[in-house]
């Protein structure tokens, strides 16, 4: 109606609008007022036409919102019905918490779920597991609640739970995951060796009773046992009864421990197990991989590699967290060979007046660096040789002329380093007493291998091994020579093998001095190369002249304090070994507990040379005076002085050290000092000590003025300390639990190819986690031979260890 009224009001206002106009208009013909009437006409069919149009538009939007609008209602009125539906009758748990985790609303299902009424409740004392999920940003997860399993969705940002009931699905995963075969190897150590000595029926009784052993433990948990050697076996069970022998700690260990010791043989077990979802060919070199990790870590333990999960020992003699001294010596190999692999050249030197530890240690970096195929260099300056090297050098030279070819003098080598070189100095931790200082501006890359104390200068080393418990150098680089290779034998000829071991009676004077079980490890190795002792003795055998020199040096023996032997002589020797041995033979003497020989080297040059029993430290009395070495054998070469001024102040080291009377004072330690203290540590001792520890800078007489400014340290210290352990406690928050993946390439024969090293991983540590980690605090759990997972540990300090897993896939 109102469109009609509209329209009219328009046709009126038309038709007013040419009544008013047509007096003033003058038309002259009919024609002219026919084109005007038919204008005025067109103009009212064009308008009319629009405002049809536009009004027919207008009804079919609102014809089709008002279809919208039905069918939104409609459908409405469903998708509500469906909601109710979900939240009230589904079998999906639906919970509505506040920021506090206090449960505000549950669906029916949910209450069902929990089986109690949770409204107004706390989440954590419904749920600590649902709890804790949530509050750590979990946002998918799977718990367990009265026996079920459920998938929980969590939705942070309106603090909503959604709970699904997966029961059957986890029972069907864990089922099938019990039935994942697990294949062991068995080996019985040393069974052939053990039973040798005894006759057949009771080789083949105890035989019997091992295999008896075994069969009846493989038994309890349906396993199949198969024989393929009399010390081999193999196993085939489940996931689920490999569980189960976890669970028990592999009692069979204990078992045949049992018997060995009643028959009073050495036999034991070795066993490694692996079980993952692969197909049986990478099964089996998995277990055999672990199996071989077990025999390396020393045998009678069991090393089991499960899919997912970290390799687990058992019956292991060291800690699974500690670091074994093979696992360490592997990893050091396998780093020092990846810095070679990637060097353009390698070059190899000693210290001044190298020994025979030095250039022995010298030919077996030759043979680890040849393994790389890299061109290779002994510096060697003949007059910057001992006596004795140079002497057995020109006894040995037509045996030795492939180590021969390869000396080249300092001025050589510092024609071909560059700075893609690496330069391995052995034998010495000092700048100072290198063969020449000049060759180590030449390249950054230095690897660094010896068995003496850290001092106060060291090499800028880009990776070292020192070991002050070491005998010798030799023992080290042997250790590493062991490991730098594994799929070859390093060939090292007799001859060769004679001059280290040479090496190792040198610094250990006969086996007398620093001696363990590594050291006569090392030695057993060397004479399984070759080594002849008895050649090494016809070596370092003293001449007649060298003998009466040492014997009219003794003559001159003064006894200082009743147990201290000074050999002092103003004639010049140049041969470091015969001040030793002179140092040696006095060190006989009844009553003697140190001897001192002290000699012109040169004109400027005074050598000492310093041995001791167990009551004296020689090492802490050269230092004072610039020299160094171990507890009981040290050396010294002083520069600028006379003989009188450095036996004077030696021997007043000595009495203020170790003799007796006079008043007692207390000193505040500047620095740690062996046999009395550590730094800032206040210690009673005799004036005259107490005075020379003063004089030395290494103490503080203990004033009020002194201890305050200790305490002030101390306090400084103490804060500085809790600042760094909240950091060190916040990193190991940031590293704790999370991995990273490295790809290694596996031979045919199931074998790395290649190394994974600590470098390797804590660059892949970064790039994944963005956080930077020294390399030389990380120290895996155990070596790394097979894909799987392994235990990294990071030691930020003393008390606070992080650790993280990696995880080695196959390229």
């Amino acid at each position: 109606m109102k469109r009609w009224i509209l329209l009219g009001s328009v046709l009126v206002l038309l038709g007013l609008s040419i009544y008013l106009f047509l007096p003033y208009a003058s038309f002259e013909s009919i024609e002219e007022i026919l084109s005007f009437s038919f204008l005025i006409f067109s103009v009212v069919v064009v308008f009319v036409g629009l405002y049809y149009n536009l009004n027919f538009q207008t009804r079919q939007k609102i014809k089709t919102l008002q279809n919208r609008l039905s069918m939104w209602t409609k459908l409405s009125y469903h998708v509500n019905q469906v909601g109710d539906e979900v939240f009230n009758e589904l079998p999906i748990g639906v919970i509505a918490c506040d920021e506090t985790f206090e449960v505000k609303w549950a669906n029916p299902h949910a209450k069902i779920i929990f089986e109690q009424k949770i409204d107004g409740k706390n989440l954590k004392d419904i749920s600590e597991k649902l709890y804790s999920q949530a509050n750590s940003n979990k946002v998918k997860f799977i718990v367990d609640i009265k026996g079920n399993q459920y998938d929980v969705t969590y939705r942070p940002d309106i603090n909503f739970f959604y709970l699904f009931n997966v029961t059957e699905r986890e029972e069907v995963r864990k089922k099938y995951s019990e039935q994942i075969p697990a294949l062991g190897i068995i080996y019985l150590d040393n069974l052939d060796e053990a039973l040798g000595s005894l006759d057949v029926s009771e080789q083949s009784s105890l035989k019997g009773e091992y295999l008896a052993a075994i069969n009846d433990w493989a038994h309890l948990y349906d396993g199949y046992l198969k024989p393929y050697s009399d010390e081999r076996i193999f196993l085939i069970c489940y996931r689920k009864n490999l569980d189960l022998m976890i669970e028990k700690k592999f009692e069979l260990l204990d078992k045949i421990r049992d018997i060995s010791n009643e028959n009073k043989v050495r036999v034991s077990i070795s066993m490694g197990i692996a079980s993952w979802d692969i197909d049986y060919e990478a099964l089996g070199v998995y277990a055999q991989n672990a199996v071989e990790l077990a025999e390396k870590r020393g045998g009678d333990q069991v090393v089991v590699n499960i899919q997912n999960q970290k390799i687990i020992y058992f019956g292991a003699k060291n800690d699974a967290s500690s670091k074994s001294s093979r696992v360490g010596v592997r990893i050091n190999a396998q780093t020092i060979k990846d810095f070679i692999d990637h060097s353009s050249k390698v070059f190899i030197m000693g210290h001044n007046q190298a020994d025979m530890d030095a250039f022995g240690s010298m030919i077996a970096c030759y043979h680890m660096a040849k393994v790389s195929n890299k061109p290779i260099y002994l510096i060697v300056d003949m007059d910057k040789m001992d006596r004795t090297v140079q002497k057995i050098i020109n006894i040995v030279k037509d045996d030795i002329k492939e180590i021969l070819e390869h000396m080249i003098t300092t001025k050589e080598a510092l024609e071909l380093l560059d700075s893609q070189s690496t330069l391995m100095i052995l034998d010495t931790q000092s700048p100072k007493i290198a063969m020449n200082a000049e060759v180590l501006t030449k390249t950054e890359q230095i690897i660094v291998i010896d068995h003496h104390r850290v001092g106060d200068e060291g090499f800028n080393a880009m990776f070292s091994v020192i070991e002050s418990s070491a005998s010798s150098t030799i023992e080290l680089v042997m250790e590493l020579l062991g490991f730098y290779n594994m799929n070859e034998e390093i060939h090292i000829s007799p001859v060769e093998a004679t001059m280290m071991y040479a090496g190792l009676v040198v610094d250990t004077n006969n086996f007398v001095y620093r001696t363990g079980s590594r050291t006569f490890e090392v030695a057993a190795q060397l004479k399984d190369l070759g080594a002849d002792t008895s050649e090494v003795k016809t070596w370092l055998r003293k001449d007649f002249l060298r003998t009466m020199e040492i014997n009219k040096l003794l003559s001159h023996v003064e006894i200082f304090l009743g147990h201290f032997a000074f050999v002092v002589t103003r004639d010049i020797y140049d041969d470091r070994i015969l001040l030793a041995q002179v140092a040696d033979a006095a060190l006989q003497i009844n009553d003697i507990d140190a001897a001192f020989t002290i000699s012109r080297m040169s004109e400027d040059t005074i050598g000492i040379s310093a041995r001791s029993f167990q009551k004296v430290n020689v090492q802490v009395l050269l230092e004072a005076i610039g020299g160094g070495g171990h507890f009981s054998v040290a050396a010294a070469q002083i520069k600028n002085r006379s003989i009188k001024e450095v036996v004077d102040d030696l021997k007043n080291m000595i009495e203020l050290e170790y003799g007796q009377g006079g008043e007692i004072v207390k000193v505040i330690l500047q620095e740690d000092v062996k046999g009395k203290g550590k730094k800032n540590q206040i210690i009673e001792v005799a004036n005259g000590y107490g005075q020379f520890l003063v004089n030395q800078k290494k103490a503080v007489l203990a004033t009020d003025e002194a201890l305050d400014a200790l305490e002030k340290e101390k306090q400084e210290i103490l804060e500085a300390n809790q600042r760094h352990i909240a950091l060190m406690k916040s990193l190991k928050g940031e590293i704790d639990g999370k991995k990273v993946t490295l790809g290694i390439q596996i031979g045919k024969d199931g074998k790395l190819f290649g190394a994974i090293t600590t470098k390797q991983i804590v660059e892949e540590f970064e790039k994944e986690h963005h956080i930077l980690i020294d390399k030389k605090k990380v120290e895996l759990q155990s070596e790394i031979n097979s894909v799987g997972i392994y235990t990294a540990f990071v030691t930020l300090n003393k008390e606070i260890k992080a650790q993280f897993e990696v995880h080695i896939v196959e390229k």
